[in-house]
Order: structure tokens, then sequence, then C-alpha cells
């Protein structure tokens, strides 16, 4: 299974909320700064307003205007004067103020001069530095004031030879436009700043959510590339089934199991399939807890399940799940092979030692008889039928052993080509005296098997097929022995044209015991089969009948063994 590095998407993840934050940072700094600036601009303005006002003033009242002497005259016209100036608008109150912050002249009225507070350091730094300016309450409102001393307009000292005192111009200027306009910037400042922040805020949780469905969609792609390779890597076939029957979908090992070839299963109707099968396919229950179905189709024995499958976009398709069980079905054949053996050596053993001695003793009786009465007939007669019998019998015992007890197998190359002229010259008379005619056609020339077995082996199936070629007429008899190289070993077949076998015959023919001649033990081809399992090789049966029979013989390449047991 892949497992998708993340350390890309958590280094993005880190330099996006950096970035955030930084952006936020350098916001708040950006509009503090933009309003303190706008805040410094606008006294700027107020106090070059207030100057300009003062400036005007003082030039009126020292050029004689509003003066007699040096000295302020007419104190009504410079009061009317002064409030002529406050009916401006901007300019709340213009005044003249002693040293002590004492009111000498003013453009108000009555008692709204108490109500003009300065701030405390104000008649200092006044009277010190000879100017000043800041703010200051006056009423409800704050206003912008602005002090300067007024040279030559001192006001006189009531003591005769004090000095005069110190006179200070005041102007206090409207602040009002001033905080609208001000407050309109900070707000619009503020306004802008938040809206560049909330975009910055929405464009990093989109970056988020696109980096999370990135993430998302990497690990749904990786699921799907897991789940894709344990489907195609499933020893077991799937099928997605539409419910018109057609396949949608199926893995490498339904393609497998089917023995599909050209494009494949997908898009075929089941009706395809072989027949068998198909029907199987069509009347499988798609419920959730339907059990596993039995069918086998040309000789593969399957097993098969179908649950519906509710997810699919098409409605009514099913999820059919194969499994081969041909290799387990010979496992299990081969274990009940293995059952009777051992059950059939139980019994072979005690017939060996309760069996033979007897029978020795009545075959050399016979024996006795078959001398004595030489030429006198029928005893003579009787006497050999008993020695043939008990000799017969013996020949069963012995198989009977051979089939109970394992026996070690001496692989070498063996010629076929010498061994079939072996077999052909020892059933000569066999042959020429039931007209049969014998044909060898060997596309391997060697194969890797016990000699002895393999010579016995093809000897029983010689007797087999002309046994089965005895009861046939008026065709020629024949049986033929070949070869052929498989795919990791050697094939070798024994093929006669005699009556055949039925499906029931040979689904037995390898069971001890088991024969359809009056005469037979019913052990050659039992032996046969257990010779093929001492070589890790098969051997299989083809028959139809009325139309010969096919024994297969397998004998695996001796390389390949000893790959299969490393």
């Amino acid at each position: 299974m892949e497992i998708a590095d993340l350390s890309k998407e958590r280094s993005t993840i880190i330099i996006a909320i950096v970035t955030l934050i930084t952006i936020g940072l350098s916001l708040i700094v950006s509009t503090g700064q933009t309003l303190r600036q706008q805040e410094e601009a606008r006294l700027q303005h107020l106090q070059l307003t207030a100057r300009s006002v003062l400036q005007s003033v003082d030039i009126s009242l020292r050029t004689g205007i509003l003066t007699q002497n040096g000295q302020v005259a007419g104190l009504p016209s410079t009061a009317k004067f002064f409030r002529e100036l406050q009916k401006s608008g901007e300019v709340m109150f213009v005044g003249l103020l002693d040293e002590k912050g004492g009111q000498i002249l003013s453009s108000l009225e009555g008692g709204e001069a108490n109500t003009i507070l300065f701030p405390q350091q104000a008649i200092p730094t006044m009277v010190q530095s000879g100017t000043w300016s800041g703010i200051a309450k006056f009423g409800k409102h704050r206003v912008y004031v602005y002090a300067k001393h007024s040279k030559g307009l001192e006001e006189p000292s009531l003591e005769p030879d004090a000095p005069p005192r110190n006179t200070f111009l005041v102007v206090g200027l409207d602040m009002t436009k001033h905080f609208a306009i001000y407050k309109g910037f900070k707000q619009n400042a503020l306004f802008q700043a938040a809206y560049i922040l909330i975009a910055a805020i929405f464009t990093w949780a989109l970056a988020m959510a696109l980096l999370k469905r990135r993430e998302l969609a990497g690990k749904a792609l990786q699921l799907e590339r897991f789940q894709a390779r344990l489907l195609d890597n499933l020893p077991d076939g799937l099928l997605i089934v539409s419910p018109d029957n057609v396949i949608r979908a199926a893995n490498p090992a339904a393609h497998t199991i089917f023995n599909a070839k050209g494009s494949g299963l997908a898009g075929l109707s089941v009706s395809s399939l072989p027949e068998d099968l198909a029907n199987c396919l069509k009347n499988l229950p798609d419920e959730s807890n339907a059990n596993w179905e039995q069918v086998t189709v040309q000789g593969t024995h399957m097993e098969i399940l179908s649950v519906p499958l509710k997810e699919h976009k098409e409605a009514g398709s099913r999820l059919v799940l194969v499994r081969d069980r041909t290799r387990f079905r010979e496992l299990e054949k081969s274990l009940q092979d293995a059952e009777k053996m051992a059950a059939l050596g139980t019994v072979a053993a005690g017939m060996a030692h309760e069996i033979r001695n007897p029978l020795s003793a009545l075959r050399g009786f016979a024996q006795y008889f078959a001398k004595k009465f030489k030429g006198s007939e029928p005893d003579e007669t009787y006497a050999q039928t008993m020695i043939t019998e008990a000799d017969r019998l013996n020949r069963v015992i012995t198989d009977l052993l051979y089939l109970s007890r394992p026996r070690a197998v001496q692989k070498e190359e063996v010629d076929l080509i010498e061994l079939a002229e072996g077999i052909s010259n020892l059933l000569r008379f066999d042959l020429e005296a039931k007209g049969v005619q014998l044909e060898v056609s060997l596309e391997s020339s060697y194969v890797q098997a016990d000699a002895d077995l393999l010579k016995q082996t093809l000897i029983n199936l010689m007797l087999n097929s002309l046994d089965a070629l005895d009861a046939t007429d008026g065709e020629q008899k024949q049986i033929h022995i070949a070869s052929a190289y498989g795919e990791d070993g050697v094939w070798i077949f024994v093929r006669d044209n005699g009556p055949g076998m039925e499906k029931q015959q040979i689904d037995q023919a390898f069971e001890p015991f088991f024969t359809t001649k009056s005469k037979g033990t019913g052990l050659g081809l039992a032996l046969v089969h257990k010779t093929m399992m001492e070589h890790e090789g098969k051997a299989l049966i083809e028959s139809n009948a009325g139309r010969g029979c096919t024994i297969a013989l397998f004998f695996p390449d001796e390389e390949d063994e000893e790959q299969y047991v490393i």
C-alpha cells in the first residue's frame, strides 16, 4: 500500500498561516500610521488657520486700527471686531488674556468666557515660550486654541513704577468639521483595513479548503489505487452484473477462471457464457445472506456468490464472487484416496499374512494333484484350475500391497522409443491374437520417470485397452501410444477405439476394486493413479461412450519439481 507524502501540504499550510499573520500585522501598522499622519495634518491645518487669524488681528491692533498710542483703545470697538470674527463660522472665540490667564477682552458675552478651560500647563507654557497651542474645553465642545504674545499691546500696571503686564492674543477654532472629516477618514481607513483583512482571511480559508480537498483527493486516489491493486490481485473472480444480465466489470481472476479471450468479459452478456454457468448466474439469489452455489463447467469446479450492489449507479446491479475450487476438489479427492489407501493398507497387511500362508499350502497341494492325476481327465484340469486361481489371488494380494505401501520412486531419463518397443514385443502375441494394431508416435522421446513403474503402468493400460477392444466387432481395432511436450513436462497418451466409458464410470475409474469386467480385480487403474501421484503428476481420462478412450499421463520435469520443493 502506498503512503502519500504530506510534508509539502504541511509546509504550505505553515506558509499560509505566516502570510496571514504578516498581512494582519501590516494592516494594523499601516492603518495606525495613516491615522496618526492624518491627525498630525489636521492639527497642523488648525494651527495654520489659528496663526493666520491671530496674525491678522495682531497686525490690525499694531497698525493703529484698534489701538491708540500703543495701548488698546476703544474696547467696545475691539470687542465688536472680535465678535465679527467669531461670526465667521470656524472661530469660536477671540480674546486678550493677561499673563495670569485673566480676561482683558473677549468676543464672548456674559459668563460664557468662564466656560473655557485650559489645560493645566497651558498658561505657564504661554508665558514662558510666548506661544501655546492645543485643545481646550469650551462648554460641551472641544476647541483648538492658539495663543501668542502680542508685543506693543502690554496692559499698564496698577502700580506707578511697575512695568506693563504681557498680553496674549488667543483664538479658539471650531473642531466639529475637522472631527467629522477625521472621523469619516478614520472610518474609511478602518473599513478598508477590515475589508482587506477579511479578503485575506477568506483567501486563506479558501486556500486551506483547497489544500484539504487536495489532501482528501490524494487519499481518495491512494485508496482507489489500493482497491484496484487489491481487486486485480484477488484470487477470487469478481463480476459486476447489471439488472439485464450484462457484465459491467471483471477482475483478472475472473478472466482466468472463465478462460476469457479477446476483449475480455466486460460488456458481454451472461448468456454468452457456457450454458451451465450462464443459468447459474441468472438464477442466483441476490440476497445479503445468500449462500455459495456450486457449479461445474468444463471440468472446473466453481463456487459462486451473488450479493446486491446498492451503491452502484444502476439499481438492481449485483456483485458476483467466483471461486475456482478445482484444486481444492483435487486435494479433497487426494485426501479421500489417501484415507482409502490407508484403510486398504491395513486390510492388505492382514490379508498378506492371513491368506498367503494357507494359499501357499493350497497351491502346493494343487500342484501335487496335478502331477498325480496327469493324463487323467477331468482331474488334471481341476488341479490346473486350482493353481491358476491361486496365482490370480496371489497377484491381487500383491497389487493390494503395492497400493497400500509407499514406494521409493527412482526417477531417471527414460527412452520412450525403447520402452514402447519392449512393451510391443512383450504383448505381441496378445495383440496378434485379438487382431489389434499398435501405433506409436512420440513427439518427446524422453521423460523423467521411474522406468519400472512407467513400464508397469503402460502395460496395465495396454491390457485394459485389449480387454475393451475384445468386446468390439466389425471395426479395425487400434491402440495408439503417443507423447507430447507439455507446459512443464511430458504427456503420454494411450488411446483405443473401443466402446469407451460413461461419465459415471470415468468418475469411479481410479477407485480400488471398481471394474466393469467380469474377471477384473478393479486394481489396474488404481495402481496407475497411485503411480502418477508418486511422480507428482496426474492421470486423466477422456472418453465418450462408443467413441473410444484416452488415458493421459503427465510427468512433470525434474527441474520444476525441485523449484516446487524449494
